[in-house]
């Protein structure tokens, strides 16, 4: 796993594709709940669509046997992050591959004269049409998107084609909104971050590696988190506080992700189960 370093902004955003999904061809499938789709696409592996209840547990008495690194019979802290983290190191090197088989198409278009180049006056004309939709989100406000229902990517990589991603590439104060000045100067120090030669023009391959640089620390930035995020699920789940978690412990968080997969109940998550309703909010005891 390369090492990673912390996010910066994008140059051009283009939503993720897979590598996957561009070689395969679209085709209808069943719409699945989110939360069955998320379910599915991690604990699904045969692809057949569904997960009985028994599938699921033997499929979680292999995971913790094989998170038990030292067989001592338990899964320590350090066991636990590291297999969670082996498992997301995965699906970060997956999603940066196919961010990365897209850039040719973010370059190309750019590179509105095709001579392979991308000069500050095509890099700007690609500016106000950024600057343009955002204007527009402003208007009408935020889109809803359909969830993809089997494609995840854990990078996230901010896009202006949201309010959201705006903000985070463009809104460098925090105030929550991006003046033209502020938008200016962001895409001014993209460029110059692009153009390592100083020459006014972007050719591919400094492009690339620009953007490589961002995809690494964007990862980072995901990797950290989620390390701190395992270890606060370890200690939420090891309720002896001992230091080493059973398998009776490990399931509790199973468990609960199986029955709120499986909405209506039948012990086999699949395209039937409805998505469930939002857990209602704790009661404080008087």
């Amino acid at each position: 796993m390369r090492k990673f370093l912390s996010v910066a902004p994008l140059l051009l955003a283009i939503p993720f594709v897979s590598h996957a999904q561009a070689q395969r061809p679209a085709t209808p499938g069943p719409v699945l709940a989110p939360s069955v789709a998320a379910f599915l696409e991690q604990f699904d592996e045969a692809g057949t669509g569904s997960v009985s209840r028994e599938q699921f547990l033997a499929f979680r008495q292999q995971r913790y046997a094989q998170t038990d690194e030292n067989r001592d019979g338990a899964v320590d802290e350090d066991e636990y992050v590291n297999e969670y983290l082996a498992r997301l190191d995965a699906r970060l090197e997956k999603a940066r591959a196919g961010h990365v088989a897209q850039t040719r198409t973010r370059f190309d278009a750019l590179d509105a004269d095709k001579d392979g180049r991308v000069s500050r006056a095509e890099f700007d004309a690609a500016g106000e049409r950024t600057w343009s939709g955002y204007q527009k989100l402003l208007a009408e406000g935020e889109p809803r998107r359909a969830a993809s229902p089997r494609v995840s990517d854990p990078l996230r990589m901010p896009t202006s084609h949201s309010l959201a991603g705006m903000l985070e590439i463009y809104d460098r104060d925090g105030d929550g909104r991006i003046d033209r000045a502020e938008f200016e100067q962001v895409r001014k120090d993209m460029f110059a971050a692009a153009d390592r030669g100083g020459t006014g023009l972007l050719d591919f391959a400094d492009y690339l590696a620009e953007f490589e640089d961002r995809l690494d620390r964007r990862a980072a930035s995901v990797r950290d988190a989620a390390a701190q995020q395992a270890r606060v699920r370890f200690k939420a789940l090891d309720t002896d506080r001992d230091g080493r978690m059973t398998f009776a412990e490990y399931q509790v968080s199973g468990k609960r992700l199986f029955d709120r997969a499986d909405s209506n109940g039948d012990g086999v998550v699949d395209a039937r189960d409805p998505e469930p309703a939002p857990a209602a909010p704790a009661r404080t005891a008087p």
